[in-house]
């Protein structure tokens, strides 16, 4: 993603910084879209890609959603079986 001119990742510490800031364990999942999208807007993000996976072990899905941070509008959304 790094090499992608266009995007640009936090950095690590950065993001556990803010966690830690915003009293987020770095064992807290982010499950809550409102605690990703907290910890963006700490990070000065325009997007997050949220994602889950679900399922039982062989048949796990990912769901994935490009969100705008600003507006928390999902952009693009998608599911794929891993």
């Amino acid at each position: 993603v790094n090499s992608i001119s266009a995007l640009q990742t936090v950095p690590y510490a950065q993001m556990m910084s803010a966690r830690k800031a915003l009293g987020l364990s770095g064992e807290d999942s982010l499950g809550l879209r409102s605690a990703a999208i907290g910890l963006a807007r700490y990070l000065q993000a325009d997007y997050i890609l949220f994602s889950t996976v679900d399922g039982k072990k062989d048949n796990r899905v990912i769901s994935m959603q490009l969100m705008s941070v600003a507006s928390g509008e999902i952009l693009w959304s998608g599911r794929h079986k891993v």
